[in-house]
C-alpha cells in the first residue's frame, strides 16, 4: 500500500468516523461522498424581530442552503449509513434499497475509484420496478479528487430534478419546482483555510419570481464566514429579467456586514452598492443606501473589522 494511500485512509477514518462493520477502504469510499454537515453554512442565529434587514436577508439564504444541501445530501447521509451490499477493488455498491417512502421504487448508491488512485466518481440512481422494462436512472452524480488528500480535495455535484421529474418518480412540491442544483466544493487546501462551495439552483422559467441563484461561500475553521448570492429573475416590478447581488461576511460573533446592487434589469444603473453593518446582536450599527438617502444611519467606524479570506 502506497504512504499517499495510507495517508487517505488515516483522513477518511478520521472523517467519516469508524462505525459498523466498515473496512478502511469502506470508509474511503465513503468519504469521497460530501456529507450535508461537511457543507453546510454557520452563522450563528439571531431571534431578534429587529435585526438589520441585509443580516436577515442573510440569515434566510444561508438557511436555503442548508435546506437545499439537506434535500440533496440528506437522503446519500441515509443509504451510505449501511454496510455497502457489493464490494471490488476499484469500488462500492450501496442497495438496491426500496424506497419505503414510494413503494414501486428503489435506489443504489455506486462510487468507483479511478486508476490514479485518488480521483472517484460515483452516482445515485433510482429504477422504477413496476415499469415493462426497468431502467436505472442516474439522477445524482458526482466527483471527487483526493489528490492533495481528503481534506483537502475539490468535489462536484449535479442532481437532475427535472430527469426525475420526467421519469414519473413522485417529487415533492418543492423538489418539482427545480430542474438542477449543482454543488463545486473545495475543502480546506491548508490548516485554517475556508471551505469553499458555490451552489447553483435553476428552475424552471417563470414569470414572476427567482428562476435562476447561485450561492458562493466560503467557512474559516473559526467560525468566520462570506456568502455571495446572486438571484435572477423577475424580482423588481418591471417587464425586464432582474440581477440583484448581495455579499455578506461575519466573524463568529455574527456581527458582520453585507453589500446590495442591482446589476441587471429594472434598477439597473443603481449599480453603487448599499452597505449594512450590524453588531453581535443583528442590531443595525451603519447604513448607506445611496437609492434612499432617508435611510441612512450610523457612521462606518461602527462596522467589524472582518477578517481577510
Amino acid at each position: 500500500m502506497t504512504s499517499s494511500r495510507v495517508l487517505l485512509l488515516a483522513a477518511a477514518a478520521a472523517v467519516v468516523g469508524a462505525c459498523g462493520n466498515y473496512s478502511n477502504d469502506d470508509l474511503l469510499f465513503m468519504s469521497a461522498v460530501p456529507s450535508r454537515t461537511e457543507l453546510a453554512v454557520v452563522l450563528p442565529q439571531t431571534s431578534n424581530p429587529n435585526a438589520a434587514d441585509l443580516a436577515q436577508q442573510t440569515e434566510g439564504a444561508i438557511g436555503g442552503v442548508n435546506t437545499m444541501l439537506d434535500n440533496v445530501l440528506g437522503l446519500i447521509d441515509t443509504v451510505r449509513s449501511y454496510e455497502p451490499t457489493s464490494r471490488s477493488s476499484s469500488s462500492r455498491t450501496w442497495g438496491p434499497f426500496d424506497d419505503d417512502k414510494n413503494p414501486g421504487w428503489r435506489w443504489q448508491l455506486v462510487v468507483t475509484l479511478e486508476p490514479d488512485g485518488t480521483t472517484f466518481d460515483y452516482w445515485l440512481e433510482t429504477e422504477d420496478v413496476t415499469a415493462a422494462t426497468p431502467v436505472w436512472l442516474q439522477f445524482f452524480t458526482g466527483t471527487f479528487d483526493a489528490s492533495g488528500g481528503i481534506e483537502q480535495g475539490n468535489g462536484a455535484v449535479t442532481v437532475d430534478f427535472a430527469a426525475l421529474e420526467n421519469a414519473g418518480f413522485p417529487l415533492d412540491v418543492k423538489a418539482a419546482a427545480l430542474d438542477t442544483v449543482s454543488i463545486a466544493y473545495q475543502n480546506h487546501e491548508t490548516p485554517g483555510s475556508p471551505v469553499s462551495v458555490t451552489l447553483t439552483i435553476t428552475q424552471p422559467p417563470d414569470t414572476n419570481g427567482v428562476t435562476a441563484a447561485t450561492f458562493m461561500y466560503e467557512i474559516l475553521t473559526d467560525g468566520s464566514g462570506k456568502i455571495s448570492f446572486t438571484l435572477v429573475g423577475n424580482i423588481i416590478p418591471g417587464p425586464a429579467i432582474d440581477t440583484v447581488v448581495i455579499n455578506a461576511q461575519w466573524i463568529p460573533t455574527g456581527a458582520g456586514q453585507a453589500t446590495e446592487a442591482i446589476v441587471a434589469g429594472d434598477g439597473a444603473g443603481l449599480v453603487t452598492p448599499r452597505i449594512q453593518c450590524w453588531d453581535a446582536s443583528f442590531n443595525q450599527t451603519y447604513n448607506t443606501e445611496p437609492w434612499m438617502p432617508s435611510s441612512n444611519f450610523g457612521d462606518p467606524s461602527a462596522c467589524q473589522a472582518l477578517p481577510t479570506f
